[in-house]
């Protein structure tokens, strides 16, 4: 549990990092760039992930998880390291090919070209190899690098409209350093070692178990920017939707976190048959997974009308209903990060993920055809989240046959009652005050007084444990 809980505290304060970030970017860019550019850039991005995601058919998912299975026999997880790391270059090669044919005959052909590097970089990032080990430092440096360097870039160079090409290569170019250099840090683990066709052969078929899950989750989740580009031809639309994603975003992240902590150790107590530890991390985890997430949840969806107007710009209001009509995946896809990303991949029940996210995606290709004709990006927001609740309900529906899903029933009821207070205080308070970051603020604020108030007042066993845990990682790290 110690590797767990050190590894938690290192992603909760990355994530912090992270959370930060975009409260001081995003209204920067959007202000600099304007929704056009923007538009632009999200809907590069979603290609270029598709494409990423679908050429490297699920590698990163199944090394993660072969990693956590092998580590305990040095030679057996260097041996299946080199397979797969030459196994995705390979694939990413054809990646490439596939990337620059679409750019060549898109309408942004230098823009594709400039973020090029960005899929670079996801061939050859080697970070599942230490989420496998639970060695989260390198990662999370690597990261951190990424997030800090990016920002101080695009506040020195990008100042106009005309500077997109500036901001696209600077976000490419980030990540493929930092990853390049996390690849020369896996001589801790790793050894040369000869390589055989059939090894390799059997890790696609391994990857293409995950894969498919994967690449379902992928398309649902970005498919929506390009069908509104094609269905509405108005790229600015793309923006609308993508801000409101990023926003909700923000503190899904910071809670899904858990889940690529939570992966390797449930693989490894699966590999060795100790599930009575499983259910005891999956109860622990669910549990801290919707105590952020249902305040966060109502939190986001109160404080979008005063957070907008002052944070990204009056150009950007129609993104209020976006964030409001998506606020409620903060708590499908925590759930979703305990029962498909922790569960069914660790202990190898692929087919049940793949059903279920196959199945969201036929609602939401269905949903997006039909709402987008008729109410652009606002249907494309509603879409994302019936296909969330979709897989959600399809796969507690299995979990609920392995695992009682009773202990994360009375959590949900628990946490949304102690979020109702903070929720009407805050929504009484923004009512009677003007959009600034003042109000903003003090929402924030205030609402988390609020709830904290209220777990420590009927005394939330979880809360005070973690409370202590990380204020003594604190206390250690100072001294």
């Amino acid at each position: 549990m110690k590797s767990i809980t050190q590894n938690y505290i290192y992603n909760f304060i990355y994530q912090i990092v992270v959370l930060l970030i975009p409260i001081f970017l995003s209204p920067y860019l959007a202000q600099t760039l304007g929704p056009k550019n923007l538009g632009i850039y999200g809907y590069i991005y979603s290609v270029c992930n598709i494409i990423s995601t679908i050429s490297l058919i699920g590698s990163y998912n199944f090394g993660i998880r072969q990693i956590a299975y092998y580590r305990d026999n040095i030679k057996q997880f260097t041996s299946f390291f080199w397979e797969l790391f030459w196994l995705r270059l390979i694939l990413g090669c054809i990646s490439l090919i596939i990337y620059f044919t679409i750019a060549y005959i898109s309408d942004y052909f230098i823009y594709f070209i400039l973020f090029s590097g960005w899929l670079i970089a996801s061939i050859i990032d080697t970070s599942w190899l230490f989420i496998g080990m639970e060695d989260m430092k390198p990662t999370i440096l690597k990261n951190f690098l990424v997030k800090i360097s990016s920002i101080i870039l695009i506040f020195l160079a990008v100042k106009q409209e005309e500077d997109l090409y500036i901001y696209i290569l600077i976000m490419s170019m980030t990540m493929f350093i930092s990853t390049s250099i996390l690849l020369f840090q896996i001589k801790k683990y790793i050894k040369k070692i000869t390589l055989t066709l059939k090894n390799q052969i059997l890790h696609i078929k391994g990857s293409i178990m995950l894969f498919l899950p994967q690449v379902a989750i992928l398309l649902y989740l970005q498919i929506g920017k390009i069908l509104i580009e094609t269905i509405t031809h108005d790229i600015k639309q793309v923006a609308f939707y993508d801000m409101g994603e990023k926003i909700i975003t923000i503190p899904l992240t910071f809670i899904t976190v858990l889940s690529t902590v939570m992966m390797p150790r449930i693989a490894n107590n699966y590999i060795n048959n100790n599930k009575n530890s499983i259910k005891i991390l999956l109860e622990k985890a669910g549990q801290i997974s919707l105590m952020f997430a249902i305040p966060m949840c109502f939190g986001i969806a109160i404080c979008a009308h005063n957070l907008i107007p002052w944070y990204l710009g009056i150009d950007f209001s129609p993104s209020i209903s976006a964030i409001i009509i998506m606020s409620p995946i903060i708590i499908a896809n925590s759930l979703i990060g305990i029962s498909g990303n922790q569960y069914f991949t660790a202990t190898n029940q692929i087919k049940i993920l793949t059903y279920s996210y196959f199945s969201a995606l036929i609602v939401n290709i269905i949903l997006n055809y039909t709402l987008i004709k008729n109410m652009g990006f606002i249907g494309a927001a509603y879409t994302t989240t019936v296909t969330s609740f979709t897989s959600l309900i399809i796969q507690y529906y299995f979990f609920n046959k392995q695992l009682e899903i009773k202990p994360y029933l009375y959590y949900i009821l628990k946490y949304i009652i102690l979020s109702i207070p903070m929720g009407s205080s805050i929504l009484i308070y923004g009512m009677y005050s003007s959009p600034t970051y003042i109000t903003t603020l003090i929402q924030i604020i205030g609402g988390a007084f609020i709830y904290i108030s209220s777990l420590l007042f009927i005394k939330d066993s979880l809360f005070i444990e973690l409370s202590k845990r990380f204020t003594q990682k604190i206390n250690i790290r100072i001294k």
